[in-house]
């Protein structure tokens, strides 16, 4: 990759990263720079001290700048994932524990559209 697209690749995740750690300091992130066109960030809320509430102004001010999240359940995997998308922005992926059902491994919701700020 050129030195300039890298550096405006990056450019764009941190800015993300920086309103990612205004509402969750002590969340665990990990990056996938080279997946979609913009990378990806996934940010894990099953840590300690992780709540919903954080999770929905961080899905709030997302929504303020841009981003458009859907909302998938996989209830065999244990975990929601919500997926944030803007169009020249990193895609953000949330992921939520939820109650394992290893007998579901078929009843994986469909991806629907999911707004915070209901």
């Amino acid at each position: 990759m050129k030195p300039r697209s890298l550096r405006h690749r990056l450019e764009k995740i941190c800015k993300l990263l920086v309103v990612i750690h205004k509402y969750t300091p002590e969340v665990d992130c990990l990056l996938h720079e080279d997946k979609g066109e913009n990378g990806h960030v996934v940010v894990d809320f099953s840590g300690s001290g992780m709540s919903r509430s954080k999770m929905t102004a961080l899905g709030k001010d997302l929504e303020g700048k841009g981003y458009r999240f859907t909302e998938k359940k996989s209830p065999w995997l244990g975990q929601t994932t919500y997926t944030g998308r803007d169009a020249d922005k990193p895609t953000v992926l949330f992921t939520l524990p939820i109650v394992k059902d290893r007998l579901a491994i078929n009843d994986a919701s469909d991806e629907k559209t999911f707004s915070f700020k209901s």
